[in-house]
């Protein structure tokens, strides 16, 4: 019985260390290069078309929030209420912080994506990428789903990696590179 537990330990931590291994390789494939955001795609905004001046101006920082066409769009759509409080926090930088939201459904997921963004109300504009532009356009993307949430300079470098709703780590670390870029909120 303890041979089997040592040979399972042994290979979870083998495991363990090639993921973090694939994880750092992604990050630096995703630091090699800044980001593109497209040009072709739809901007809306409750699933109805907008068009925002200067939406895509270039921000001091931006938090990219990217689901490919490989997921569940609509799903994804229906969890947007969980980023309510960091858009909050960010409007207290007007317009120095801002966020992105691309998704790129698949071309039959097109209409329900528009459906969920209508049902879920949600009040800030997002991309749809039916093109797959975005992902033409940054082939250095991670394949990680966990890695396609990223914070961008105004460079659009990406200086954070991680989803900061679903881990601590990423939070805090957003907040402190947030702070320390734009000072704190007033």
């Amino acid at each position: 019985m303890m041979k089997i537990q040592i040979l399972l330990l042994i290979i979870l931590l083998f495991f363990a260390c090639g993921n973090r291994q694939k994880i750092v390789e992604e990050l630096s494939k995703l630091q090699s290069k800044s980001i593109i955001l497209p040009k072709q795609s739809r901007l809306a905004i409750h699933g109805k078309d907008t068009v925002l001046m200067d939406f895509m101006k270039a921000d001091r920082l931006k938090l990219l929030i990217y689901a490919d066409s490989s997921g569940c769009s609509p799903c994804a759509i229906n969890k947007m209420f969980l980023w309510d409080n960091l858009i909050e926090y960010s409007k207290e930088y007007k317009g120095d912080l801002r966020f992105y939201f691309i998704f790129s459904p698949r071309k039959r997921d097109e209409k329900e994506v528009q459906i969920a963004l209508i049902n879920n109300a949600f009040d800030y504009p997002v991309l749809i990428d039916t093109l797959g532009e975005f992902e033409k356009l940054n082939s250095h993307l991670p394949k990680d789903k966990a890695l396609h949430t990223f914070l961008l300079d105004e460079n659009n470098n990406v200086i954070l990696a991680g989803n900061p709703l679903y881990n601590k780590k990423i939070r805090k670390m957003f907040y402190k590179i947030v702070e320390e870029k734009l000072g704190k909120p007033q």
